[in-house]
């Protein structure tokens, strides 16, 4: 039993959630608090897991001159995405949870969006795949009329009239202009439908009248508030517990509490937009896709799951070079994890792109993949682009580390990533070498870990390219999003402790949380080296071992490191990579960890790593150490 303090706590936190993550606040009041609050207590209470309601999400509107097409895209998958941040946050404070129901409404109006029935049964399945992947399906249910006995009656087509017939508002229909002439606000809402329907539907009222539109306009705005009423007797009906979320603009009373859907404070529903990803900005603009594909600057289609997904903005710094990044294909590899921009052109140098730009996509989708651009003949050159970054991470061996399979090149003893073993995932720097005396008693993580750093494949000869020293990419921010609330924090509060032997990292050992909040991105993500050790890899060249230095809950490191390798290696999280020459991948450290396959054959990468920004880094001239140099 929760103590009464502790409930009230409980009901003050939770609230804080809902209304800094979810609640949009417009036009509020005191007592649109306090009955947010009252709902939340009466969950706590109980003991409950709170219920949240949001009648949203029926299909994509059939004007493509506003979205992309009929599936969900990056738009909803943002959106969900941000819902399932809410739920995992009260859960990690709340041991009941939250229940997030969507209510999609598109039977409740079908007979005015003239959108065939397989397109929405099409989306919401999309919708239910992009929860399933992040592993929420038990706490954000996507629903319908479909699920409630009382419709077991009908056939799906059925439910737009079966609606009204059962949950309908007595004499509203009959008596609505009436009603609308003595009414202000339901006049305002009226004539609100009508000029937007009347935009929405243009394709669809294009082969009408002048007066059959306006006659089309007044009965399908008359007709969705006719539905709509219907609605909301059947979700007070059905949910009457919830608290009500609304995407359409409401003041804040008490009655039906207003989202902001995106980032942006704006009543914008993704199913009557698309998105793009301004690179100049470092964020995302929603907005109607014709006015994306006419906007200034280089806007390129972003491709996922063989169609596109949403757009990215980039600046072009000549004409010439306009014309050449208008020809770059974009491609992600997950919803919003790993980016690769291919050329196909000659005389194509990655200096096309903006360093600032770069430095955007990096930190938005963890991993960006250059392919099909100009080579850089020697490390030389490819440090001074990327030194145009920022200042370099100096080893004994250079600003470059060439990793090969040559032993002893550089200087270097022998270690795994200078052989043809795998290795195991990482980030990078995590345990640097004690000439650089990177003391943890001095420094923290972000003092001496590089937000991002650079892999360019200079030769690469596998002898079976489909197995042979594929690199593979985990997005451990979304791994960290996968788990349960309580899960995470149980991982945050747990610390680990690494050490290695024979490798040019070094020999001592360093002790890192589990889960931290990125530096770089305000994000959740795990921090996880893989235990390299007889257990699962035996006779390693560079073995690594991992054992528990402070948790509340974990006793087993075995245990332990086996959920991490089903959290952080889940083909919903993680991508594989296999390089070709002259491929260029710049990484996010911060919230990825990367590891490779074994190979044979022959492969020669170049690394370089950023400097952290901060003020207290080793390589600040306060803090600097020299040290010698390898010839």
């Amino acid at each position: 039993m929760l103590e009464k303090n502790n409930k009230e706590n409980l009901v003050e936190e939770i609230s804080f959630i809902l209304l800094n993550q979810l609640i949009a606040q417009y036009d509020a009041d005191i007592h649109g608090l306090v009955k947010l609050k009252d709902k939340v207590r009466h969950f706590v209470s109980d003991e409950q897991p709170v219920q949240l309601l949001l009648p949203a999400f029926p299909c994509k509107t059939n004007n493509l001159d506003k979205v992309i097409s009929h599936l969900p895209d990056m738009g909803e998958y943002l959106v969900l995405r941000k819902f399932v941040q809410a739920i995992r946050d009260i859960q990690a404070i709340y041991e009941p949870g939250v229940i997030f129901y969507i209510f999609s409404d598109y039977h409740t109006f079908s007979d005015y969006i003239s959108v065939d029935l397989k397109h929405h049964y099409d989306f919401s399945d999309q919708l239910r795949l992009m929860v399933e992947r992040m592993n929420c399906s038990e706490y954000l249910k996507i629903v319908n009329f479909e699920h409630y006995s009382e419709f077991d009656d009908l056939e799906d087509y059925e439910y737009f009239k079966g609606l009204k017939e059962k949950y309908g508002q007595p004499g509203y229909e009959e008596n609505f202009e009436a009603l609308k002439l003595k009414d202000n606000k339901m006049n305002t809402t009226y004539l609100g439908l009508k000029k937007f329907m009347s935009h929405d539907q243009k394709h669809v009222l294009a082969q009408l009248s002048y007066k059959q539109r306006r006659i089309r306009l007044s009965e399908i705005a008359k007709g969705m508030m006719v539905q709509g009423k219907a609605l909301d007797n059947f979700l007070n009906d059905k949910f009457s517990d919830c608290i009500r979320l609304s995407i359409h603009q409401h003041s804040m009373v008490g009655k039906k509490y207003s989202l902001y859907l995106f980032e942006e404070r704006a009543f914008k529903t993704p199913w009557h937009t698309a998105v793009l990803f301004d690179a100049a900005q470092g964020k995302y603009n929603v907005d109607m896709k014709q006015n994306h594909l006419d906007r200034d600057g280089v806007v390129i289609p972003v491709e996922y799951d063989n169609r596109t997904w949403c757009y990215i903005r980039l600046t072009a710094k000549t004409p010439e070079a306009e014309q050449k990044l208008r020809q770059v294909k974009a491609v992600l590899y997950r919803e919003k994890f790993g980016l690769m921009l291919v050329n196909s052109q000659d005389n194509c140098p990655v200096s096309l792109f903006e360093h600032k730009e770069l430095k955007y996509l990096i930190k938005e989708f963890g991993t960006v993949v250059l392919r099909g651009f100009d080579p850089f003949a020697a490390p030389q050159e490819l440090e001074s682009w990327y030194a145009e970054r920022g200042a370099l991470v100096p080893w004994k061996f250079g600003n470059t580390h060439i990793i090969s399979p040559v032993d002893g090149h550089q200087g270097k003893p022998s270690s795994s990533a200078d052989s043809q073993e795998a290795l195991p995932m990482h980030w990078d720097l995590l345990c640097p070498p004690p000439y650089m005396h990177v003391s943890q008693d001095l420094y923290q993580y972000e003092d001496f870990t590089p937000d991002e750093f650079v892999l360019y494949c200079h030769r690469n000869e596998p002898v079976n390219a489909e197995t042979d020293g594929i690199n593979i990419t985990s997005d451990t921010a979304l791994a960290a999003l996968t788990i349960h609330g309580r899960e995470r924090e149980q991982l945050r509060q747990t610390k680990i402790r690494y050490s290695t032997k024979e490798s040019y990292f070094g020999g001592d050992s360093k002790v890192y949380p589990l889960l931290i909040t990125c530096p770089w991105t305000g994000q959740n993500t795990i921090r996880w080296w893989e235990a390299w050790d007889d257990r699962y890899h035996a006779g390693a060249l560079q073995p690594n071992y991992s054992e528990i230095a402070q948790s509340t809950h974990y006793t087993d490191m075995d245990a332990l490191e086996d959920r991490l390798i089903e959290v952080c290696m889940n083909p919903n999280v993680s991508i594989k990579h296999q390089f070709e020459n002259g491929d260029l991948v710049l990484l996010n450290n911060h919230t990825t960890v990367h590891g490779r396959t074994a190979f044979n054959g022959y492969r020669e990468m170049w690394r370089i790593q950023l400097q952290p920004q901060s003020i207290n880094s080793p390589w600040q001239p306060h803090n600097l150490v020299e040290y010698d140099k390898v010839s």
